[in-house]
């Protein structure tokens, strides 16, 4: 770790304490950090969507377009519940942090 990486990084630090000392500041950080886990999870899930629509195209037999039906819904089934998970945990934070 470099001397500048580390000052950023306390001064991120220090930035992100002095807000989370107000609630609506705590609420803004909650929502913020939860909205960039959906996106992370969203693009990585519509990115293996793809490729699962991908290998549907390519399959060759009766096995390997079951299989790649499976994983379709599998993904679709995964990153569903990751990202309704995600979303469950920041509205309970929110809720943590207003009263």
């Amino acid at each position: 770790m470099r001397l500048w990486q580390l000052f950023l990084g306390v001064g991120l630090l220090a930035v992100m304490l002095s807000i989370a000392r107000d609630p609506a500041g705590r609420v803004a950080m909650v929502v913020f950090f939860t909205m960039l886990g959906e996106v992370a999870l969203g693009t990585t899930a519509v990115m293996m969507l793809f490729q699962t629509f991908s290998s549907l195209g390519e399959a060759k037999g009766l096995y390997e377009h079951a299989e790649a039906v499976f994983a379709t819904t599998i993904v679709l089934a995964f990153g569903t519940a990751l990202m309704a998970g995600l979303l469950f945990i920041g509205c309970w934070l929110v809720v943590l942090s207003v009263d």
